[in-house]
């Protein structure tokens, strides 16, 4: 691998565009409304925990191929993947293990497999409106693994007048991308409906020159989408609402165990529905009622013949909710509320198995402002039980816990505010965790962090320290047939991120400094860097938005070997051809950089992307 790129070598980098050239600014959203910070809407900068917002406008700036690729260059984000697009996929939170985060889509939680990996990672942009990234512990929130943080997106729904939109968009690779869809507001009705397809020929995902036994050719990959939303305000205190969502996706990998003639493919469909109904109980008190349901097929090929053995996973999600929000004083807004899940997941096959997994859990939770001062405090209670059967024997593990967060805010001064927190929480043990050793107890968390909050007309800044200790972490033997309680894991560090308008240019960075360290073994944990950061800086002028984003990480540990570090330059465009459509321009890892973010596993060369999008005026 090439040598790495320091980030000082980065910032060299980006001095080298010619920013000085440009005169007019681009408008960013400095201190937006955020929601998943206490499970109420507060401003960004009254958010006592560190939280970061992606809006549909950062969605279609980025030009990203993927959630994770958006992502990328967030403080408190870092992620692994084992090839392109499609393949397997590790998200890091606050340098967390993979399983302990919870992403939400629309308010519901989305399911995990046997060994707690998250299944639906690659849902569709072009179907999002709004990203919400909540850093740290928020099991007093969210429940059970959601320790490194959680991820919460909203779909596309209806707003304005009808109309259609849409993106058609061809790179490198062959890569083609086509959405549309049509979506706003008549009488007592808002919907939007879209569907769309992505298609690449892709590279080969494995490094042949680090293992001979892969097959070289390019690993393509494809996926077909579609959802629908409907939203009906019945009376002024009672509206209900619809929501479907579908999508799959065929996926060619490498395997180190095989012969360079054989091919693998992954093939996966998930589906959901989801079914609401708001009600106003009087002028304070707002109580909804969700029901959801997801399904997820997932299949493995090899020389298009499906395996014998874990060739075929099918999973289901039954979620019900009850959410309540109640502002019992003009200064003190109270959420509370019960979620109760059910998860099946199975493998067909010579090594097949069952698995079902039921959660309960009880949440309150509060905010108050008196004068300078904020106060958050939230507790939940879960319980969980999960229930394994393969080959035979069946393993059962039960699990009760509370977990609690506690928040406190002052104003030093008008646009700065001190925050501290302190927070517990867990996670439980997967099934196939259970299946191996069924009497094993919950991981359990830790945390705390202190934070500089800075606010004003143009600038947002937020500086935090942060540390989080493990218990009774779950540890495998040499065969990973059997764990024990035995770890203990901290990370802690400084995290900042930046938002501002300077001198005509819109700037969002990042700079992360923390130390994820496995105490029992006695080494850092793997795939996680020491130092990471990222610099986005764009203006516009003479009708040209024109900007630069810049990624660096430090050097990352994988067992016994060592992950280089390295930086990548991307520079973007765009134009508006007229007032409802914008030509866009992408180059990504300008300077062909090569990196792993797994090792053996190939990354993208340079890239570049073209996006022509159509989207209405309202």
């Amino acid at each position: 691998m090439k040598k790495s790129v320091s980030l000082r070598g980065a910032v060299l980098a980006l001095s080298v565009f010619p920013w000085h050239s440009l005169s007019l600014a681009q408008v960013l959203e400095l201190n937006p409304i955020v929601v998943v910070a206490a499970r109420s809407e507060q401003l960004l900068s009254d958010a006592l925990v560190s939280v970061s917002v992606f809006t549909r406008e950062d969605i279609d700036q980025s030009q990203a191929p993927t959630l994770v690729d958006l992502l990328q260059g967030e403080a408190g984000f870092e992620f692994g993947r084992n090839g392109g697009p499609g393949t397997t996929t590790s998200m890091f939170l606050r340098g967390q293990s993979s399983i302990n985060l919870v992403i939400m889509i629309d308010g519901v939680r989305s399911p995990v497999d046997q060994i707690g990996s998250l299944q639906i990672l690659d849902v569709p942009l072009a179907q999002i409106e709004r990203i919400e990234v909540l850093r740290g512990n928020a099991s007093a929130l969210y429940g059970d693994a959601a320790v490194g943080g959680v991820i919460s997106i909203t779909t596309r729904g209806g707003k304005g007048k009808p109309a259609a939109y849409g993106t058609l968009s061809y790179g490198s690779r062959n890569t083609r991308e086509l959405s549309a869809g049509y979506g706003g507001t008549t009488g007592e009705y808002s919907f939007n409906i879209n569907a769309g397809r992505n298609q690449s020929d892709g590279f080969s995902a494995m490094n042949a020159r680090q293992n001979a036994a892969v097959n070289p050719a390019a690993d393509a990959y494809s996926s077909e989408f579609a959802a629908a939303r409907v939203d009906r305000k019945i009376d002024a205190g009672l509206s209900v609402g619809l929501r479907l969502a579908a999508n799959t996706s065929s996926t060619f990998y490498d395997s180190p165990y095989d012969t360079p003639a054989d091919t693998h493919q992954f093939k996966k469909k998930n589906s959901s529905l989801n079914v609401y109904m708001r009600k106003a109980l009087g002028d304070d008190w707002v109580s909804t009622v969700d029901v959801s349901s997801s399904r997820l097929t997932y299949e493995d090929f090899k020389n298009q013949t499906r395996l014998a053995s874990y060739g075929l996973f099918e999973g289901t999600n039954d979620v019900v909710r009850w959410f309540n929000t109640y502002q019992l004083r003009s200064n003190t807004l109270v959420n509370f509320g019960v979620d109760k899940s059910r998860e099946n997941f199975s493998a067909n096959g010579a090594w097949g198995y069952d698995m079902q997994r039921d959660g309960l859990g009880y949440f309150v939770g509060a905010t108050s402002t008196f004068d300078k001062l904020t106060l958050q405090a939230n507790v939940r209670h879960d319980e969980i039980s999960v229930d394994t059967r393969s080959g035979g024997a069946q393993s059962t593990n039960d699990v009760k816990n509370n977990a609690a967060l506690l928040g406190l805010g002052y104003q030093l001064a008008q646009a700065f505010k001190l925050t501290v927190s302190t927070s517990s929480g867990f996670r439980a043990p997967t099934a196939y965790e259970v299946s191996t050793t069924p009497m094993l107890k919950p991981e359990t968390y830790a945390s705390r962090e202190a934070g500089l909050v800075y606010a004003s007309g143009s600038s947002y800044v937020r500086a935090v320290y942060f540390q989080t200790n493990t218990k009774d972490a779950l540890t495998p033997n040499a065969n990973y047939d059997a764990y024990t309680n035995v770890g203990e894991v901290q990370n802690k560090g400084l995290e900042l991120t930046t938002r501002a308008q300077w001198l005509g240019n819109s700037i969002k960075g990042s700079w992360v400094s923390q130390k994820p360290f496995n105490l029992t073994d006695d080494k850092l944990l793997d795939r996680r860097a020491r130092l990471y950061g990222s610099l986005d800086v764009s203006r516009v002028v003479g009708g040209y938005e024109l900007g630069s984003k810049i990624y660096a990480s430090g050097e990352r540990s994988e067992g016994a070997r060592a992950l280089s570090g390295y930086a990548l330059v991307s520079l973007y465009a765009s134009k508006k051809i007229d007032k409802d459509v914008t030509l866009r321009l992408r180059l990504d890892n300008a300077f062909n950089r090569d990196y792993q973010l797994a090792y053996g596993y190939n990354t993208p060369g340079r890239s570049v992307m073209a996006t022509l999008q159509y989207s209405p005026s309202r």
